[in-house]
């Protein structure tokens, strides 16, 4: 039986707009939040303990522990609490900063419903710190306090972003890929900017480092060379188009020794300079602005 609270509301409840908001809700059932308009800003709502329900239109989503849910502005939405156990919940409502537009591509439901299901693991209390601190700043009234809540919710947003495209990696594993070879694609990931020689990579999958070369260019079509190679360029392409960091810096952040040797093979994979590439996304991003959402 569907929860009637996500049907039946007395009142709408939408929050004042423009605000940074943030609280740590613990509900039982008969708790719901009924917005037939949407809101003007974004909420995210992460459950930490119990679970409770979205609806949009006829779509229901049920979140449970670890599950975050981001609403953004305009989406008609109504949610409530579980029937069982009640709902330990961290939410806020915001504005993004501009430079936050990356992290909120988030998986989408047809409905417009993002969500982020955080893997058990040392991810959750990291993120669901970040969330306690920025409640606790978001209630200071001080500037400070402002920014301070302005730099936990862009952690938590770029965490949130951060599971979810560990979750696309392994939904873009080619079907029927050797668990050995997809562990250390996840590795190579988290750990571009380390030395990663085949000889360590084959250790951690627990094979020789002739068979494991054999493997992996069987499996990816790449030598792991070459693929720790792409994903550093990769990782470096993010960091020029997010930031101002100097371009040497960047280089030696993701892992290449030499400047030079870096700006060469970046050039060759992305046919740009990486500040051509910076200055190209700054444009693009310009643009994106100055269209209406």
């Amino acid at each position: 039986m569907p929860n009637k609270y996500l049907y039946e509301y007395e009142q709408e409840t939408s929050p004042t707009s423009g605000v940074l908001m943030a609280d740590h809700f613990r509900r039982s059932y008969g708790f719901y939040g009924h917005r037939p308009r949407g809101t003007v800003d974004w909420l995210l709502i992460y459950t930490v303990a119990g679970s409770g329900a979205f609806r949009v239109d006829d779509a229901v989503l049920t979140a449970g522990p670890g599950d975050a849910v981001l609403l953004p502005p305009g989406v008609p939405h109504h949610y409530a609490a579980g029937e069982d156990g009640g709902w330990e919940l961290l939410w806020t409502h915001f504005l993004p900063l501009p430079e936050w537009r990356p992290y909120l591509r988030l998986p989408r439901t047809e409905k417009g419903l993002h969500a982020v299901a955080v893997a058990d693991g040392p991810g959750r209390p990291r993120l669901e710190d970040a969330f306690r601190r920025l409640i606790a700043d978001a209630r200071r009234r001080s500037r400070s306090g402002q920014a301070l809540a302005l730099l936990a919710l862009a952690e938590i947003l770029i965490l949130l972003h951060e599971n979810a495209e560990r979750e696309w990696r392994r939904d873009d594993a080619p079907v029927g890929q050797d668990e050995r070879i997809a562990e250390a694609l996840l590795y190579i990931a988290d750990h571009a900017h380390e030395p990663l020689a085949p000889a360590l990579l084959a250790r951690r999958a627990g094979l020789s480092e002739s068979r494991f070369r054999h493997l992996f260019k069987a499996e990816t079509g790449k030598s792991a060379a070459a693929w720790v190679t792409e994903t550093r360029l990769h990782q470096a392409a993010k960091l020029l188009e997010l930031t101002s960091r100097p371009v040497g810096e960047i280089a030696a952040y993701v892992g290449f020794q030499s400047a030079y040797y870096f700006t060469r093979r970046f050039t060759a994979a992305f046919g740009a300079s990486p500040t051509a590439f910076r200055r190209l996304a700054a444009e693009r991003r310009d643009a994106a602005a100055r269209e209406p959402e």
